[in-house]
């Protein structure tokens, strides 16, 4: 496996895992369920991807003093004050992009997405453009002509939503969408519970989706 440069340029150390979470809305029931099984796992670094109140995400910050996050917001959105970095958009590295929406994300870093997909391939480790918004998880391959849609896990009307996991490897040299889905209910009555964890050195990404969130006291990661 190729070392990714970006996380030793950056000195991330051990802290290879990032969590990416968004779309909670007014939902706050089941966030200290999700923050536990975070921690549970290590994961200390968490990106909230918009259309969250912010308060909550207070929680994981007080679990320990190293955690991080990550938080950005889209127009109508809220800032939040304790977060490690806070912007409609962020850039956690040369190849981490963060914003609420896929247009946010091409406004802010389209020069560098244009640069690596036409630079020729030399090992690179993927570049990720992860944002929320539409509720719907799924992990695009953005390539040069079409894209590839890798995983998705969309039902035509909420109270169809079912559970569901899966891990995919990401190749290098390679442009990705990554949208983590909704950690909600959905319309106030149906619970679409989503997120993503990366592993950026294993370049994967684990798709998780629940509907209840009890059931994360025994989910255990399976990217890793």
């Amino acid at each position: 496996m190729i070392a990714n440069p970006a996380l030793t340029a950056d000195n991330y150390g051990n802290r290879r895992i990032l969590a990416l979470v968004s779309d909670t809305h007014g939902y706050q029931a089941g966030l200290p369920r999700l923050f536990e099984f975070f921690r549970r796992h290590r994961i200390q670094r968490l990106a909230c991807l918009g259309d969250c109140e912010a308060e909550p995400f207070d929680w994981w910050l007080e679990l320990a003093p190293d955690h991080e996050l990550y938080w950005v917001y889209d127009v109508d959105g809220v800032d939040h004050p304790r977060a490690t970095r806070t912007n409609p958009a962020l850039a956690l590295n040369h190849r981490i992009f963060l914003a609420h929406t896929r247009a946010t994300a091409f406004d802010y870093f389209k020069a560098q997405i244009n640069a690596y997909k036409q630079a020729p391939p030399s090992g690179r480790a993927p570049l990720l453009i992860c944002h929320g918004h539409t509720h719907t998880p799924c992990v695009t391959r953005f390539g040069r002509t079409l894209n590839n849609l890798l995983y998705i896990h969309s039902v035509a009307r909420p109270y169809l939503f079912r559970p569901r996991r899966e891990c995919l490897q990401l190749a290098l040299d390679t442009v990705y969408l990554i949208v983590p889905g909704a950690f909600t209910l959905e319309d106030g009555r149906y619970p679409t519970l989503s997120f993503s964890i990366l592993d950026l050195e294993q370049h994967t990404v684990e798709m998780i989706s629940l509907t209840d969130a009890e059931s994360l006291k025994t989910v255990h990661l399976t990217c890793a």
